[in-house]
């Protein structure tokens, strides 16, 4: 998980569903090692972002304050 992420994705201020959707849309294309960068603001999206991003077999990491890391698996 060293190479810069692909993209950058900014769901702060949003509901956890549209992060959600959001974040889904960012990783679809990418490729298996492919890195999304997510900057969130609540709690509860990063929460739900990491539960998300697990579920799905992406390796996930917070990498800042309010900032998540995370590579399509």
């Amino acid at each position: 998980m060293g190479a810069s992420p692909h993209a950058t994705v900014d769901v702060r201020d949003m509901l956890c569903a549209q992060a959600l959707a959001t974040v889904a849309r960012a990783l679809a294309p990418l490729r298996a090692g492919d890195a999304v960068e997510v900057r969130c603001n609540a709690e509860d999206v990063q929460r739900d972002l990491l539960i998300f991003a697990k579920d799905r077999g992406h390796a996930v990491r917070v990498t800042g304050q309010a900032v998540l890391r995370i590579e399509k698996g």
